[in-house]
């Protein structure tokens, strides 16, 4: 079924005027336009406009969607289960705040005593846990979700990361903020390589060429990205990813050309720049 823009803007809610942006910015551009310059919507913009919509409704912003959307191998039906996935995270903790604040009534009401620790369930993380009780866990590597971009509108999430490293590489639109907790982390930033032991910690700007990687297990850093951008979900995405390179071959460089290529398209896949290799760490620490 073709669409007007009007007809369109009915459907899903979003102003005429909106359309007409997106289409002067190539994001969502009308199958063709009649003679009277009417621009027509089919379905694949229909379904591409549906996508706008759900990534916009994630907070991702007008530049990075386009970006997304025009790469070659977007995928509509890939792009729908990671916004499920996502969605199913956050109505597990508005369910879990909801039963926080119901009980929370009937203890103000004198209807059932609520214990002090129930009044933050939904609130505070315990330690070992992740945010959504979704982390990372691959490799001996673990990554857990703190504070997370959903919880600041996406102004910045906050992990902990265990024992691991990765390749050089840049975040065009995110600072990183990294703490050692436990261990030690060899760094490099641009051209000068240093490391970081525990309670020292490295900012490093946006767009500045980096690597770091644990010197030796167990290694624990706090790692603060600001905005959040896409890193949950980068790591999301790495979890499932069956040629991870293990701690191992990162360390000695023998992961295979196969193994790099991927890790370098799920690092471009969310916003971030592979630029070399991981770094030089002996895995004995000296």
């Amino acid at each position: 079924m073709a669409y007007t823009v009007k007809q369109l803007a009915v459907l899903s809610g979003v102003t005429v005027r909106t359309l007409h942006f997106y289409d002067e910015m190539a994001l969502l551009k009308p199958a063709y336009s009649k003679a009277n310059r009417y621009r027509i919507y089919e379905e694949p913009q229909v379904l591409m406009l549906q996508q706008i919509l759900f990534y916009r409704e994630l907070g991702f912003e007008l530049k990075r969607i386009k970006e997304i959307l025009s790469q070659p191998k977007f995928e509509k039906v890939t792009a729908l289960k990671s916004h499920r996935q996502v969605l199913e995270k956050n109505a597990t903790r508005t369910r879990t705040l909801i039963e926080t604040i119901d009980k929370t009534i009937s203890h103000l009401k004198g209807q059932k005593k609520m214990t002090s620790k129930e009044m933050f369930v939904g609130f505070s993380i315990g330690a070992g846990k992740d945010r959504f009780n979704d982390g990372f866990n691959r490799h001996g590597t673990t990554i857990d979700c703190k504070l997370s971009g959903k919880d600041t509108a996406g102004a910045m999430c906050v992990l902990e990361v265990n024992n691991t490293g990765w390749p050089r590489h840049l975040n065009p639109d995110q600072d990183e903020w990294i703490y050692v907790v436990d261990g030690e982390v060899e760094l490099e930033i641009n051209d000068k390589r240093l490391r970081l032991g525990p309670r020292e910690s490295m900012f490093i700007p946006r767009n500045m060429e980096h690597a770091w990687a644990a010197v030796s297990a167990p290694t624990k850093i706090i790692n603060t990205y600001q905005p959040a951008g896409q890193i949950e979900e980068f790591f999301q995405v790495l979890a499932k990813f069956k040629d991870l390179p293990t701690r191992e071959q990162v360390i000695e460089k023998s992961y295979t050309a196969k193994q790099k290529d991927g890790l370098k398209r799920v690092f471009e896949a969310h916003g971030m720049i592979v630029t070399g290799p991981p770094l030089d760490v002996p895995s004995n620490g000296k």
